[in-house]
């Protein structure tokens, strides 16, 4: 879940890119960033000691000085001036999920008590295609506890082909009436 801070850091830098032309390339110098930054733990660690001063936790982010836009650059600036860092990680996963919609891709995690066949995925594939006007890209799971069919979930949205599903509405059905 992405906090409304995260969001919001993201959608001014997702404006800013769109605006400029550089989408794909703010998007790749922001995953790096991230990747540089908190993929080792000492680094992570550094940046989130608070008894570290501000002053110097930004020399650490001068490594990106030259290598990285600019924009990208004054964001991580202004999360060691605002003691956010934490929250690079969800502002580039905030920023993918804007990019993607741009792109008119859509991700759909999908979870079905067997393995999908090619042709099953295919299928759904096709039909939450035209469902959401966008190309699908799907990621799966087996969850066993499932009875039958599948449910998908994408940016909020869940929709139940279950049987359970089935059931649970027909049962609503009668007791409304």
């Amino acid at each position: 879940m992405t906090s409304i801070l995260a969001r919001n850091y993201a959608r001014a830098l997702f404006d800013l890119a769109v605006e400029s032309g550089s989408l794909d390339a703010m998007e790749a110098d922001l995953r790096a960033t991230r990747d540089g930054l908190f993929t080792d733990a000492a680094a992570r660690a550094f940046l989130g000691n608070r008894l570290i001063a501000r002053p110097t936790k930004k020399r650490l982010v001068d490594v990106f000085q030259g290598q990285v836009d600019g924009r990208v650059l004054i964001l991580l600036y202004l999360l060691v001036n605002r003691g956010r860092t934490r929250l690079l990680g969800e502002i580039t996963e905030e920023f993918e999920r804007l990019a993607r919609l741009a792109r008119g891709m859509r991700v759909v995690r999908v979870a079905s008590a067997f393995p999908l066949a090619d042709a099953e995925t295919a299928r759904l594939i096709a039909s939450l295609s035209s469902r959401y006007a966008a190309h699908v890209v799907l990621e799966t799971e087996v969850r066993a506890s499932l009875i039958g069919g599948v449910v998908a979930e994408s940016e909020g949205q869940e929709i139940q082909f279950t049987i359970e599903g089935q059931l649970r509405a027909l049962a609503s059905g009668i007791q409304g009436k």
